[in-house]
């Protein structure tokens, strides 16, 4: 398993830059209009991200794709749910 875990690295790790730079893009900016697109721009990028990575280790399936983009509505659905609630509980 960290076998096939280490050879897939490179995407781990770009994947991990993607979310700290979209962290740090959405924390550093007080619009939430902003926030709002950083976090779909990501989730756009995440989806793209796991069909590229897929696509180039030949097991690109329709199942995949389902996943990768409903995993993405879902942490979008999220997000979107605490920007909007303005620290109001």
């Amino acid at each position: 398993m960290f076998k096939k875990i280490s050879g897939h690295s490179a995407y781990y790790i770009s994947l991990v830059a993607i979310f700290s730079l979209s962290f740090l893009l959405a924390y550093s900016s007080p619009s939430r209009s902003f926030q709002i697109g950083v976090v779909i721009a990501t989730t756009c990028i995440y989806i793209l991200w796991g069909m590229i990575h897929h696509l180039v280790n030949h097991d690109l399936h329709l199942k995949i794709v389902i996943e990768y983009t409903l995993i993405g509505i879902f942490g979008l659905t999220t997000i979107f749910f605490l920007l909007t609630t303005n620290g109001r509980y």
